[in-house]
């Protein structure tokens, strides 16, 4: 039985639409509860070496969108904002950290299903899988 379940999303209505049904499904049978995580990578430094500052005010305009959508997804998943976690970071670190600092039982993530020298470059979902201290369900993307 889980008893909390982390659910990584992209905040991308069709690449979320599969991760979020089984996380929802999962929870209803085992009584679970449910976290909601998105991870923004951050932007590249490249432009500080001009004297361009433009990566703060990209990375603040990600994280107000990010916001947004998060509350409204919580919101329809019905899961309160103290469980919506929006975190600057690599997916694959941001998941791990917080599936440990959560304590949670299982982590949902979506998968594009990559093969051969683009999966070898590294995928979130493989990178979850072989790295977490608990259950991974990678959900298969039908886009």
């Amino acid at each position: 039985m889980y008893k909390h379940i982390l659910l990584a999303v992209e905040l991308n209505t069709k690449g979320d639409k599969e991760p979020i049904e089984k996380a929802m499904e999962l929870a209803k049978k085992t009584g679970a509860q449910i976290s909601i995580l998105h991870a923004i990578e951050h932007i590249s430094s490249y432009g500080a070496a001009y004297g361009v500052a433009v990566g703060a005010d990209i990375e603040e305009m990600l994280l107000e969108n990010a916001t947004k959508e998060m509350r409204k997804l919580g919101k329809e998943l019905k899961v309160p904002e103290e469980l919506q976690i929006i975190k600057f970071g690599p997916a694959k670190v941001v998941i791990l950290e917080e599936a440990e600092r959560l304590k949670v039982d299982m982590i949902v993530v979506g998968s594009h299903g990559r093969h051969g020298i683009r999966l070898l470059l590294g995928s979130t979902a493989n990178a979850v899988l072989h790295a977490a201290t608990c259950d991974v369900l990678a959900v298969r993307l039908k886009h």
